[in-house]
């Protein structure tokens, strides 16, 4: 499933709309239907990526619920409000920000997941299936953000 969820960041990086009609194929069609005119591929990439940041606080949730409670437990219960709080606002922002706050929220969220598998709070597999998934996921995002391509990549992001 989890490379499956690839498909669409993949399909709408930058890579992806050079090698897909995406207008003919189904985004003239959405445009219509949405009546949103200005509708174009990055903006659905970022739509999706929201929707996928929002789901990475969840699992905390299952997680701290299903064990004894502890302060750790709490933090956690905690942290899987996060992602979603970040989501929110990117939605509605214009790119290159959405993509870059979306690309800063993943990898933000691999960061606190690998913090919360080294105190035993997460399975170790989950952070296996997480951390291709956020390089790939990233990778797409940030290969249609102006803050990446522009030539600066990481020192462009950090400025």
């Amino acid at each position: 499933l989890g490379a499956g969820g690839l498909v669409p960041f993949a399909a709408l990086s930058k890579w992806g709309q050079e090698r897909v009609d995406h207008e003919r194929l189904w985004l003239g069609r959405a445009r219509r239907l949405l009546g949103r005119p200005s509708l174009n591929a990055t903006e659905v990439q970022v739509t999706y990526g929201c929707a996928i940041l929002s789901f990475l606080g969840g699992p905390h949730w299952g997680f701290a619920l299903a064990a004894r409670a502890t302060r750790a437990r709490a933090v956690q219960l905690l942290w899987g409000v996060v992602p979603p709080l970040v989501a929110w606002p990117a939605a509605s922002t214009p790119a290159p920000t959405s993509l870059d706050v979306v690309s800063a929220g993943l990898v933000s969220s691999l960061v606190a997941d690998t913090c919360f598998a080294a105190l035993g709070l997460v399975p170790p597999a989950f952070l296996l299936l997480r951390t291709p998934l956020t390089a790939v996921a990233t990778a797409s995002l940030m290969s249609n953000s102006r803050t990446w391509t522009s030539g600066g990549g990481f020192g462009a992001f950090f400025k």
